[in-house]
């Protein structure tokens, strides 16, 4: 099989890659690096079945011929830049639904057949229904990026409908994962660094969210495109639980050996206006076709403090 992904350098198709390539046969990528790393594809550079192309997906022409031959597109393009959203309106427009829209079209031109997009749970927002579940709604975005990612699965949609395509919709939260550069423990192992005595935690204890370790996503992503066989597959990829944001102060502390920690809270329920107090989703329909992951919600956490505690320098780039 021939693989293209998309958005190249973001943290989830850098990790996916070498899975990918030692399962099938070569993987193409495209990025533009308007927000990621380029050091994050050097490792590859030397593998003959892997080529890397620095193009913009907005410009149809030029991305249109890397499209022959492919037999999956892995979508992955994304604006994590979230103090962009109210000064640039079109930036979520443009990354996302005009780059997807751009996507399908180099597909149907190619026959390309399959794809995997990337969504996310915060479709959903603050859900009537918890646990929330995959067909919940009527869903109204309240941020011009979530709004972007509905369109986006509605395009795929429509072009699966109208063209043979076959498509895998993931509908994830908090992922982590080694190198992370933002989320809220990120952030926290940073303010220790600054102050080992106090820890500032911009909600209330309450706050409350799933978090799925990279190597589990990367498995589901994969077992689900190998066993979901509908025109159109939706999943929420998550664990069962979730976990509060103590938990995760409490666990950075502990692996970075801090002692007497004073942790203040600001009382917010939202510390910004997309933000999203409480998240529960319904993972039934991932159960049905597969295991419970690896990590459950607080081993993810776990993890992911004693890998920042492990690599040198990532502390260093802090």
């Amino acid at each position: 099989m021939k693989i293209l992904i998309t958005w190249w350098a973001w943290f989830i198709a850098s990790n996916i890659t070498k899975t990918l390539l030692d399962k099938w046969d070569s993987v193409i990528s495209i990025d533009n690096f308007t927000l990621w790393k380029r050091e994050y594809i050097k490792k590859f550079l030397d593998n003959s079945n892997y080529k890397f192309y620095e193009l913009d997906l907005l410009n149809l022409r030029n991305i249109k011929p890397l499209f022959n031959g492919v037999d999956l597109v892995v979508h992955l393009a994304a604006n994590s830049d979230i103090s962009k959203w109210a000064k640039y309106t079109d930036i979520d427009l443009k990354i996302w639904t005009v780059a997807t829209y751009n996507i399908l079209e180099a597909m149907r031109l190619n026959s390309v057949k399959q794809i995997i997009f990337a969504s996310t749970s915060a479709i959903y927002w603050i859900a009537k229904q918890v646990p929330t579940w995959e067909d919940a709604g009527p869903l109204h975005p309240i941020s011009l990026y979530w709004a972007s990612k509905l369109a986006c699965e509605w395009l795929i949609s429509a072009f699966s409908h109208n063209y043979w395509i076959q498509a895998w919709i993931y509908r994830f939260w908090n992922v982590i994962w080694r190198n992370a550069t933002h989320w809220a423990a990120y952030d926290f192992v940073k303010r220790l660094k600054d102050n080992s005595k106090e820890l500032t935690i911009l909600w209330d204890w309450k706050q409350a969210k799933p978090y799925i370790y990279i190597d589990d996503l990367i498995d589901w992503i994969l077992y689900w495109y190998e066993n979901a066989h509908d025109e159109v597959n939706y999943f929420n990829l998550c664990p069962a639980w979730k976990t509060n944001v103590t938990f995760i102060a409490e666990s950075i502390i502990k692996h970075m050996w801090l002692e007497n920690v004073d942790l203040n809270y600001t009382w917010w329920t939202q510390w910004w206006k997309w933000d999203v107090p409480q998240v529960e989703l319904d993972n039934t329909k991932l159960l049905n076709l597969w295991r419970e992951p690896k990590y459950s919600s607080e081993q993810a956490v776990i993890q992911w403090t004693k890998d920042i505690v492990d690599q040198i320098y990532f502390w260093k780039e802090l």
